[in-house]
């Protein structure tokens, strides 16, 4: 085994495990939700994309904590590991992504049989009440490369600038837009009003 398909080996193995304890524990929820919606006859609102969610954090967060010194010590370049890591993370969110919306479609399913009565939050519900698989898994997909995108950035930020400087830095982003944002809207009403005195001028002119 060469160090190319070696460091595609090493990630895949590391992430496996993660897509299926969080895929394992949102199978587990669910079977949870289906017994008590059956057994009791009740119908309730609820969310199942928490886990899968996190899992596409902690995805995230591995690459560049556990398996990337791992990876440069047994002779893997850096250009290298980006790729693997890349390609292997961009799968396993497809994968894990996938796995939720088998089991939104099975819940739809039984929910058509009369099997239950169940609902659950989703994003896409923002831009239809009704259930749709391609907005689901869409939606679902954008979400889910947005956070391992983030996560990513968020970890390789604290390895390079350390604990320290990694968190005087969050928090004075987190100040800056603290207090930006007010003026912001304050500029913002500002000029709304500067332009509904500019066309009454004009009107008054006419």
């Amino acid at each position: 085994m060469n160090a190319v398909t070696g460091t595609y080996r090493l990630i895949y193995e590391e992430m496996r495990w993660i897509l299926v304890i969080f895929s394992s524990i949102t199978i587990l929820i669910s079977a949870i939700y289906l017994t008590i919606g059956s057994l009791f006859n009740i119908g309730f609102t609820t969310s199942l994309f928490g886990p899968i969610y996190g899992g596409v954090c902690v995805l995230g967060a591995i690459g560049f904590t556990t398996i990337f010194p791992i990876a440069i010590g047994l002779g893997s370049t850096l250009t290298q590991y980006m790729k693997s890591y890349y390609a292997i993370s961009s799968l396993m969110v497809i994968g894990i992504i996938s796995i939720l919306n088998i089991i939104y479609f099975a819940f739809y399913l039984l929910r058509e049989q009369g099997l239950h009565s169940l609902s659950f939050f989703h994003p896409a519900n923002l831009f239809s009440p009704d259930y749709h698989v391609f907005y689901y898994l869409l939606i679902d997909l954008m979400i889910g490369f947005l956070l391992l995108g983030l996560s990513s950035f968020i970890t390789a930020c604290w390895r390079k600038l350390g604990t320290r400087k990694f968190l005087v830095l969050f928090f004075s982003i987190n100040i800056l837009i603290t207090y930006l944002l007010p003026l912001q809207i304050c500029f913002q009403k500002l000029y709304l009003s500067f332009l509904n005195i500019l066309c009454s001028l004009l009107l008054v002119v006419d």
